[in-house]
């Protein structure tokens, strides 16, 4: 289902929605008792269908499906990673790493990237998923199989130096 925006263009449907949580715990020991299943229903990547969100999200994501990654600030300055659910085929995700530490500077620059990598290889894993070099195929496939015009050679040449239109009055 195409969203519309209010210029009159369409945004095509996106990919499975992904989701990743970044939580911040101040204990480490909190990591084991976080409530994610309970997290989970009140959630949204914004492309669910909105009438049906609630119900199918409950229904197809488990908490294993669900990427999370805990930032725990140390004493030191620095900032312990804990990265958990990121299962499937490609499981280790980077640029952080379960249980990597990391200064203050990096840790935006590095979380992003955690979170974009997630989402791509999300993308890859799902079976709907076409590369952009397979969907412009497709479309030349179909712009040609639209307005091809099937024409012998001399046909085509003939059609070629036809005048188009009302012809122009001799005055």
């Amino acid at each position: 289902i195409a969203k519309k925006l209010p210029l009159g263009r369409t945004v095509p449907p996106l990919g499975p929605e992904t989701k990743v949580i970044v939580v911040w715990v101040e204990r480490f020991d909190d990591i084991e008792n976080f409530p994610l299943p309970d997290l989970l229903p009140e959630t949204s990547t914004g492309v669910e269908n909105t009438t049906n969100s609630s119900m199918s999200l409950r229904t197809t994501m488990s908490d294993k499906d669900v990427p999370v990654i805990f930032i725990h600030p140390l004493k030191t300055g620095l900032f312990r990673i804990k990265v958990q659910g990121a299962t499937g085929k490609f499981s280790m995700v980077i640029p952080l790493v379960d249980g990597m530490v990391i200064s203050r500077r990096a840790l935006g620059f590095l979380v992003r990237q955690t979170v974009i990598n997630i989402c791509r290889r999300k993308r890859l894993e799902s079976d709907s998923y076409n590369p952009p070099h397979v969907r412009r195929k497709q479309k030349i496939a179909d712009i040609v199989n639209k307005y091809r015009n099937k024409l012998l050679e001399p046909e085509f040449y003939t059609s070629l130096f036809q005048e188009v239109g009302p012809k122009p009055l001799n005055r």
